[in-house]
């Protein structure tokens, strides 16, 4: 179980990224720990973007972070359609425990609506195990000591609904996480056996968002990808087009949707495109928004990690460099 790391450090702060698979016994339940150090040069607001993917976020050290939506400093995040904004004080170390499906449903029950729009205290949710674990994580020496921490509490914690997903449902999910801007839900619908409301109340209960918001999801995901790697003053038009939007202004909609920023916008601030252990479908990205109470920051450049092995990104429009 090696660790990964990467190191970031531009004008607006540096930020280390850790990742690693968990214990063995844990891959039906955990896809991967993921984990940040976050040193900002000056005080800054951050968007992380959402994902169709289920995990629990760990602040350690908290030291009094504002969260938007309202949240826990140790909170479970369900499938979002919109990003998670939060400004750190000063320094600051968290980590991530991305969860399959399978182990999402069966460590919180299948109600993941309930968690759509909302960040539960995953301490109220999970039990008495996570009490203290923010406490425990900061006197670990490392993150290899961390995520060995991390394999011990959810080796421990009581998996009361115990069972498997729907079949169909686990293999739907699966195709929008990676073809879902290509996938029409009454075909995915048909694919499965279904008819298109059980499927949508399926995932209703078991993701916590209707399938079309996972296909928007893995969209967007790919659209930051690319417009992150193109080449200053790509026209919108262009990118709409590459990535499977309307129109320019259907790309500008959503992405204003997701995370209340447009297209011009993110291009011109920091964005950290994280990679995954788990593939591409798995990545999520890091936007430096600059002041909490202005616009993005324009100082520095947008960064992209180096994928995972196995992991794969949209290519860019035609005449774009690969």
């Amino acid at each position: 179980m090696a660790l990964s790391t990467r190191r970031y450090a531009q004008p607006w702060g540096r930020i280390l990224v850790a990742s690693r698979r968990p214990h063995p016994a844990l891959r039906d339940t955990v896809v991967e720990y993921r984990a940040f150090t976050i040193d900002p040069a000056r005080r800054l607001a951050w968007l992380e973007t959402p994902m169709a993917l289920p995990a629990i976020y760990l602040s350690i050290g908290e030291t009094g972070r504002r969260y938007d939506p309202p949240g826990s400093p140790t909170a479970v995040y369900a499938a979002r359609t919109s990003a998670l904004r939060f400004v750190p004080p000063g320094p600051w170390e968290g980590a991530q425990v991305m969860l399959t499906l399978d182990g999402a449903n069966r460590l919180l029950g299948p109600r993941l609506w309930e968690f759509a729009d909302v960040l539960p205290d995953a301490r109220d949710v999970l039990g008495r195990r996570m009490r203290d674990i923010p406490e425990r994580l900061a006197h670990a020496a490392s993150w290899d000591a961390r995520f060995a921490l991390l394999d011990e509490v959810f080796l421990g914690l009581d998996v009361s609904y115990a069972g498997r997903v729907p079949a169909p449902l686990a293999w739907a999910w699966e195709r929008l996480l990676h073809d879902g801007d290509g996938t029409r839900i009454a075909d995915l619908a048909r694919e499965t056996g279904w008819s298109r409301r059980r499927l949508q109340q399926a995932f209703q209960r078991h993701v916590g968002v209707a399938p079309r918001d996972v296909a928007s999801m893995t969209r967007f995901r790919r659209t930051l990808e690319t417009l992150v790697r193109a080449p200053a003053g790509l026209p919108h038009a262009v990118l709409a087009a590459h990535c499977g939007y309307y129109d320019q202004s259907h790309l500008i909609r959503e992405f204003k949707a997701v995370t209340g920023l447009t297209p011009g916008a993110l291009s011109a601030a920091p964005v950290l495109v994280h990679p995954a252990v788990g593939g591409a479908a798995y990545r999520h990205a890091s936007v430096v928004v600059g002041d909490p109470e202005g616009p993005p920051a324009a100082a520095g450049t947008g960064a992209r990690a180096p994928d995972a092995p196995g992991a794969r990104a949209a290519p860019p429009p035609a005449g774009l460099p690969r």
